[in-house]
């Protein structure tokens, strides 16, 4: 049975390809309807995104350093009109997980980024070879050290186990011929570390991968690659675990398989059965998948209408943020190893945990021009409420948690209605309440366990 195009399905829609949404943005959506929402979201390049380079100019970011490209995406991720562009950007980022730690270079990080941003739902075939062509994933993976006669396996190996087809799908010889095709693929570090082809260091000789054989170069790799049917299925399956929720049935990655051929490798066409699947709006994929830091981060920013500041006091402000998702396990441009983030309850400890009700208080109760603030009068603003139940109904809303039983809302409500004494009182909306009262309940919110759920 279709689910219902409400509020709720909406809310679910934009936590999963974006970072949550504003009540503006939900009712947006809700008017265009399922179909043209999802065309919308999927043809973000129609979307002009242009306020997000003005916010990100004003900022005076220093992008020769990893805080200044840190919070270079952050601001996209909070200001874009294209959410599921930076959603995108983020998964392959993981999925392609490359570190500055060991490429040390800001500047080819955010080159990789950028390439990942601009083909993030195009071929996969052109995404996979623009990535084995990249600077910072050569410096990653020692690329630049494989050469004729002396191969270096370790883009091979990733490129086969991680980034295509998956474990068991290929065998040590096939690693070791892959590693031959793309010797020679290097950067020149005299020009800016472009990409280059050294000749004098490529085996042209004959190679036999995955079944096929010819004197194959790196460019017949990716197409030998991006045709297999386990990569077909790898892909997809990835991003639905990313997108709906883990261990999907084999009759569904059956059809997302047969899209990603049946379109020529598209990502986006991928993208499009995933959102219009039936899956997708199901009551399993509601709420099954736990925030990353990133996720709980910036769409509090987003759903609470943060205020950022910009210039100095912004990149102080947003330092707070980078520091606050280190704290949490998510540092971008920094996965931890090849494999990139483990993902959801990998999240969640008792430090992890602590940081996130940290970061939930200093945002709620900072009042000053720093850093970043929410105003809960502006939040309240055309907002017909006054009972506890009321305003506790509208947070909960305006934080996209729609399935709150009961007992959680009498607590919130009972936080609004206690005195500070402890003594049961009365609530009552008013200037002191919305200083004081709003704001602990937001934190409150912020803090609940059905939060922590994306």
């Amino acid at each position: 049975m279709p689910a219902e195009w409400n509020e709720r399905t909406v809310a679910h829609l934009l936590r999963r390809v974006g970072f949550s949404a504003t009540q503006e943005d939900i009712k947006f959506y809700l008017g265009l309807g399922k179909e043209k929402s999802i065309d919308y979201l999927l043809n973000y390049e129609a979307i002009d995104d242009s306020e997000v380079e003005k916010i990100i100019e004003q900022s005076k970011l220093n992008l020769e350093k990893l805080i200044g490209i840190a919070v270079e995406w952050l601001i996209r991720m909070v200001y874009t009109k294209r959410p599921l562009q930076e959603k995108m950007t983020l998964f392959w980022h993981g999925h392609f997980a490359t570190a500055f730690y060991k490429v040390n270079e800001a500047r080819l990080m955010r080159n990789q980024i950028s390439m990942l941003r601009r083909l993030a739902l195009g071929n996969f075939e052109q995404l996979l070879l623009e990535v084995s062509k990249d600077p910072a994933m050569i410096l990653w993976l020692d690329n630049n050290t494989n050469t004729k006669g002396n191969p270096n396996e370790n883009y091979a190996r990733e490129l086969l186990e991680l980034f295509s087809m998956g474990v068991g799908t290929y065998t040590e010889e096939d690693v070791k011929e892959v590693a031959r095709a793309f010797t020679g693929w290097t950067v020149n570090r005299r020009n800016n570390y472009a990409f280059t082809f050294d000749e004098r260091k490529h085996d042209f000789g004959q190679k036999t991968i995955l079944g096929q054989t010819g004197p194959f170069n790196g460019d017949d790799v990716v197409r030998i690659v991006a045709a297999q049917e386990a990569t077909s299925r790898f892909i997809p399956k990835k991003l639905f675990e990313f997108f709906v929720y883990p261990s999907p049935k084999s009759s569904t990655i059956d059809r997302l398989s047969q899209t990603y051929k049946s379109s020529n490798y598209s990502i986006k066409e991928v993208m499009r059965a995933i959102l219009t699947s039936e899956e997708f709006y199901s009551q399993k994929a509601f709420y099954a998948l736990v925030k990353s830091p990133i996720e709980y981060v910036v769409g509090t920013l987003r759903m609470l209408k943060a205020k950022l500041a910009t210039g100095n006091a912004g990149e102080l402000g947003l330092r707070d943020i980078f520091t606050t998702l280190s704290a949490q396990g998510q540092i971008l441009y920094s996965p931890p190893s090849v494999k990139g983030w483990d993902p959801g309850l990998a999240w969640i400890n008792t430090a992890t945990l602590l940081e996130r009700y940290n970061y939930a208080n200093s945002l709620v109760t900072n009042r000053s021009q720093r850093g970043s603030s929410i105003d809960p009068k502006a939040l309240l603003a055309g907002a017909e409420v006054q009972t506890s139940k009321q305003v506790v109904d509208y947070f909960l809303k305006l934080l996209g948690i729609y399935d709150a039983d009961e007992t959680t809302r009498n607590q919130l409500k009972k936080y609004l209605e206690q005195n500070d004494d402890g003594t049961k009182g009365k609530f009552t909306l008013n200037h002191e309440t919305i200083d004081k009262k709003i704001r602990g309940l937001i934190h409150l919110i912020l803090s609940l366990p059905d939060y922590q759920l994306n």
